[in-house]
């Protein structure tokens, strides 16, 4: 996706096919190789699992932050939506168009492998993504402004952020990480 130009829509059928593609890798393997690091410093396919959910889990109660305010406090108006230059280019760092590694802020990392359990990390990433179309269902319902509703930046927490960029780096970089996933699954079960 161009990062310019979200919709209600966009959003939720990406989050809704976060919840197919989570739960086809996690199936689609035993937990040996759900488990396996391809080395010391890489993550498994349970620790991205896991940090996309630990990412999540801090956008949203952002995200629920601004929403949570008197509705006649909550910007009204039509998609579609574009981030800032900042988060532009943020989304486009998180995205999987950016082939360089990305370093991971302490909030964000993975719980160590010896504590993931691979049906409760999976239940746990679906019912983030299950609350996060139900925030987009809630905007779409009452036409929220997702450019003009702000909140703000989990982690610089100074750094104002629209619900478009919110949502934005969260849809890149579960995409992103999707593909990790993908090429661990297929480097540990061919052959």
């Amino acid at each position: 996706m161009k990062n310019s130009a979200y919709t209600y829509d966009y959003f939720l059928d990406a989050f809704e096919q976060a919840k197919i593609t989570a739960e086809d890798l996690v199936q689609s393997v035993d937990n040996d190789v759900f488990l396996r690091k391809p080395n010391e410093d890489k993550w498994c396919m349970g620790e991205i699992l896991n940090h996309l959910l630990q990412a999540g889990n801090e956008y949203l109660p952002q995200i629920k932050k601004g929403l949570n305010r008197p509705d006649e406090e909550l910007a009204k108006g039509g998609e579609p939506f574009t981030p800032n230059f900042l988060f532009r280019w943020f989304i486009h760092i998180v995205s999987p168009q950016y082939n360089r590694a990305v370093p991971t802020v302490k909030p964000f990392e993975p719980k160590n492998v010896d504590e993931i359990n691979r049906e409760e990390v999976l239940s746990d990433f679906l019912s983030l993504q299950d609350e996060f179309i139900h925030l987009i269902k809630k905007a779409k319902l009452e036409q929220l402004n997702l450019d003009r509703i702000k909140t703000r930046n989990p982690i610089i927490k100074f750094v104002p952020m629209s619900l478009t960029a919110c949502f934005g780096v969260q849809e890149a970089h579960q995409r992103r990480h999707f593909e990790q996933m993908k090429a661990l699954k297929e480097q540990f079960t061919e052959g």
